[in-house]
């Protein structure tokens, strides 16, 4: 079998990406730079409003893992804990150091862009691409999909997306097996910081990499090496990730969570045959698909010559089948009910299928360069550039269209605007069914409807909230008469709730509110959140965990530069 050396990536090479992906984010946000119109969607709201929790408990050091006190209506609910965990926290940081929410959108559309910019760029450099491809293809790479798609809708999905190719990396490792072992700790880490971040995206991650595993496999000297190190990584992983399975054993065995909201599959899949004007949600441009074609038939012809290229490219056109309407969706929505609340959109997949194709075609005009000369490959370059700009152009466009939407609604862009956070969110509040406890099965839309009806903005205009010291949520409010009342709390099996002084257990309404006896006067309930032993075992292996790998690469790299310097 043919060696394959991956290209080793210098100090410049780190620096080059950081600075193109910054100028290329300021231009696809001058829309919004401009204008200073933040763009509000109903996932704006959900995911601003978890961010915000963690950032109160981080701003008042009242921790509270799974109850959210300050966020998501301050009513005690569970998201975090079951939704990127450790980025959720990471975030709130980022909250606090905002002035808006404005401000903060357009911080994490750079911050998206600098991960997905740096790791497409250093995936590119590591397949032997010149600078100016590798550039090229991260371009279009950043420009499609859900990473563009981010700024518009806040589609979580483009986190997973953005990680991507540090997925794809440890994949070429497994696939070049046979030249170099692969690092299980680098593999068992990058999975695990995926994990952290979206829990889909880390599934759609192992579906990827599998192929990468099966390849290496068959062609590696070592097969029981690689086995025994790919225990070790997934081992690795599972005690990185710890808190976030942890989580799901806590509460999914003794509580009935709700599904998120239910989508036809079918109709969210990517119509291949229906060409859009920009290359987001179940649309692909003219000129990408036609890019697709062009090294689908350059495989076809170099299969034999062009083995990882036809590797990538095969797996590559096998996830965009997956996402797209030429897979029967339709027959899996009718007979598996779940597909529609846990998968929801079949276009997903173009997470891993738009960064195996684009480092395909970056391989082709490296091969054209290297085997038909440097005007060929200047040319190759030139109709790659040329895609871009039609993507690019659109994409701008899509941006501008969706600014001048928003502008219409005056008093969100204020929200927006204002530095009181807390404004924009006691305003716009999430009708999201996600991770409610049911008292019985009902459709996750049902769900929201009751969402809206119990929780909603105006659900709590008659109580006063109050974060005490250790996590726990207080309710105070005022009663002319003895009655039977329904608190704009959720209680979980692991919930507590004291009311006026007395532990109760009480009778709980279709999606978890207690239903309270209240006397007349002042009345005040107390909620709180008891997490069972086994999971603060878990909690504290995921730090250990985390502090050993963290003390690890601190030593491993102090060791390089000394070495360096010798």
């Amino acid at each position: 079998m043919k060696k394959y050396n991956f290209n080793k990536i210098t100090g410049i090479d780190y620096l080059i990406p950081v600075i193109f992906t910054l100028l290329l984010t300021t231009v696809f946000l001058l829309p919004q730079l401009v204008s200073k119109v933040g763009i509000s969607e109903p996932d704006t709201i959900f995911h601003f409003g978890r961010f915000y929790d963690t950032a109160q408990q981080l701003k008042n050091h009242n921790f509270s893992y799974f109850q959210m006190n300050y966020g998501m209506g301050t009513n005690g609910r569970i998201v975090n804990a079951f939704y990127g965990p450790f980025f959720a926290y990471f975030l709130g940081g980022l909250v606090l150091i905002s002035k808006s929410w404005f401000q903060f959108e357009i911080m994490l559309v750079y911050l998206l862009f600098l991960i997905g910019g740096i790791g497409m760029y250093r995936l590119s450099l590591k397949l032997k691409m010149s600078r100016i491809t590798s550039l090229l293809v991260t371009t279009i790479f950043l420009l499609t999909g859900y990473i563009c798609y981010w700024a518009r809708s806040t589609s979580f999905q483009a986190w997973g997306a953005a990680l991507m190719p540090y997925i794809l990396m440890q994949g070429l490792s497994l696939y070049n097996d046979r030249i170099k072992h692969f690092n299980w700790i680098s593999l068992g880490i990058t999975v695990a910081v995926l994990a952290q971040v979206h829990m889909l995206g880390t599934f759609f991650a192992i579906l990827s990499l599998i192929p990468f595993f099966i390849y290496g496999l068959i062609n590696t000297k070592d097969k029981k090496k690689m086995w025994i190190d790919a225990f070790k990584a997934v081992g690795l992983c599972l005690c990185l990730t710890a808190n976030v399975w942890g989580a799901y054993l806590t509460l999914y065995p003794s509580n009935l969570i709700s599904a998120p909201l239910g989508f036809s599959p079918s109709s969210t899949a990517v119509h291949l045959l229906w060409f859009g004007e920009i290359t987001t949600w179940v649309k692909i441009q003219e000129v990408v698909l036609v890019l697709f074609g062009v090294q689908t038939v350059y495989v076809l012809l170099n299969f034999r010559q062009e083995k990882l290229n036809t590797f990538l490219t095969v797996e590559g056109l096998v996830f965009l089948f997956l996402s797209s309407d030429f897979f029967p969706w339709a027959y899996l929505e009718n007979h598996f009910s779940f597909v529609n609340n846990y998968f929801q959109f079949p276009n997903r997949l173009t997470i891993v299928a738009f960064p195996l194709l684009f480092s395909g075609i970056g391989l082709t005009i490296s091969h054209i360069h290297k085997n038909s000369g440097f005007k060929m490959g200047v040319l190759a370059n030139c109709l790659l550039a040329f895609v871009i700009i039609f993507v690019f152009r659109a994409d701008l466009r899509e941006n501008m269209r969706k600014v001048n939407d928003s502008q219409g609604n005056i008093a969100l862009v204020q929200q927006m605007r204002g530095r009181n956070l807390n404004n924009y969110l006691e305003n716009n509040y999430p009708n999201n069914p996600d991770y409610l406890p049911l008292q019985k099965k009902m459709l996750a839309w049902n769900v929201s409807g009751l969402t809206e009806k119990y929780l909603g903005k105006d659900s709590d205009n008659d109580y006063k909230k109050e974060v005490l010291p250790g996590g726990k949520l207080q309710l105070s409010w005022n009663s002319d008469n003895t009655e039977k009342r329904s608190l704009p709390l959720v209680m979980y099996k692991q919930s507590e709730l004291i009311v006026n002084g007395k532990k109760v257990t009480p009778k709980v309404n279709e999606i978890g509110l207690p239903e309270v006896s209240s006397k007349r006067g002042r009345n005040q309930a107390i909620l709180s959140f008891n997490t069972p032993i086994l999971f603060k075992i878990l909690f504290g292996l995921t730090m250990m965990s985390w502090a050993a790998v963290i003390i690890m690469g601190v030593k491993y790299y102090c060791n390089r530069i000394k070495k360096r310097k010798v």
